[in-house]
């Protein structure tokens, strides 16, 4: 089972996804941007980053998810994020479409994660404001995918956290 949350910037992606791995013994990947900008080039401007930084962001995470098991069928593993935020990103704040992006194995689940939460305060999180026409983005590409998507729309992390862990379980039975 594969599964990658996802959704706009501040909506309990990486809490989720750390809390989830840590529950099943997932093989856990984390989002790549947030690596890169706080601990490999955190004196990078994010409001607008620079465009070679994005390219570096894109390379990681996309080695990053290729190396975590991202196009393996064994196993279980949750990804903090893809290539669809990749996508969303590239397109809006570069506006450039990149279908190479979008090369995802249909066995990924998504769990799209609402923008109807709190946003937390980070330098990082630079589109708050915005997250309500970003998710609108999430919505629309995955809706054109043949994954399976679970929406994440309870207005709280445990609300979240508690319709995420029932359909894993029954993912985890039904595999059985």
């Amino acid at each position: 089972m594969k599964i990658v949350v996802t959704g706009a910037e501040s909506t309990y992606k990486s809490t989720l996804t750390k809390m989830l791995a840590t529950k099943y013994s997932f093989v856990h990947t984390s989002e790549y941007a947030r690596e890169y900008l706080e601990e490999i080039a955190p004196n990078t401007p994010v409001d607008p980053i620079p465009r070679a930084d994005y390219d570096r962001i894109e390379q990681g995470q996309l080695q990053l998810q290729k190396s975590q098991g991202y196009f393996h069928t064994n196993g279980h593993r949750i990804f903090d994020t893809d290539g669809i935020t990749l996508y969303i990103w590239k397109a809006d704040k570069y506006g450039e479409i990149d279908t190479e992006l979008l090369d995802i194995p249909e066995d990924v689940i998504y769990f799209l994660c609402y923008p109807n939460v709190p946003a937390g305060k980070d330098r990082l999180r630079i589109d708050s404001e915005r997250r309500a026409k970003l998710h609108r983005e999430y919505l629309d590409l995955l809706n054109s995918l043949p994954n399976n998507v679970l929406h994440l729309d309870q207005p709280t992390l445990e609300g979240r956290l508690a319709c995420a862990r029932k359909t894993i379980e029954e993912l985890l039975n039904n595999a059985v």
